[in-house]
């Protein structure tokens, strides 16, 4: 899919366009017909509203597996304190690419964030088969980030056996006003 370099301001969006990400949110594998009579519009309409949104507001489409039932039985919510606020200019801009650069490169973290609270400035979630797997992955961490990180602290969760008390799913935040 190209993307423009054109921004489109969220003020910008309709109504409908609203409405056709939270369908996409509760079921994203529905075709824009089905979509079309969800909305009450056209086929065409949502179509053409589809396009827009998947060129500026929407990341992919992707299923939400259950992890336990697939071989992951861990979730990883590591806390980091970084060494980022030391560092300006050019100096800052590396660190941050060299952050980047090893996320990315790391298959089992689902998502890396800045970000302030209890001590600590960014947090990264990681999902592991065992934790052998887990071990060798928080060495990799410790060793490989010692340039741009202090400290760090994780929180594991169990994904096999562990209490669920509210799936992870984006269907939630379609319900929301």
């Amino acid at each position: 899919m190209h993307k423009s370099n054109k921004v489109i301001p969220i003020k910008d969006l309709k109504p409908i366009d609203y409405k056709l990400l939270s369908e996409l949110m509760k079921d994203s594998h529905r075709s824009d017909r089905q979509l079309a009579k969800a909305l009450g519009v056209s086929q065409p309409t949502v179509t053409r509203r589809r396009a827009m949104l998947e060129e500026h507001f929407i990341e992919g489409y992707t299923v939400i597996p259950k992890f336990g039932h697939i071989g992951y039985e861990i979730a990883a919510f590591t806390y980091i304190k970084s060494k980022l606020k030391q560092k300006a200019g050019a100096e800052r801009d590396e660190a941050i690419k060299k952050l980047k650069e090893w996320s990315l490169n790391q298959p089992n973290v689902i998502l890396f964030l800045d970000g302030r609270g209890m001590g600590w400035d960014a947090v990264c979630i990681s999902l592991h088969k065992n934790y052998p797997d887990y071990a060798e992955y928080i060495r990799t961490h410790d060793c490989e980030l010692s340039d741009w990180i202090c400290e760090s602290q994780t929180f594991l969760s169990d994904l096999k056996s562990g209490l669920v008390l509210k799936p992870f799913n984006l269907k939630y935040l379609s319900n929301s006003k």
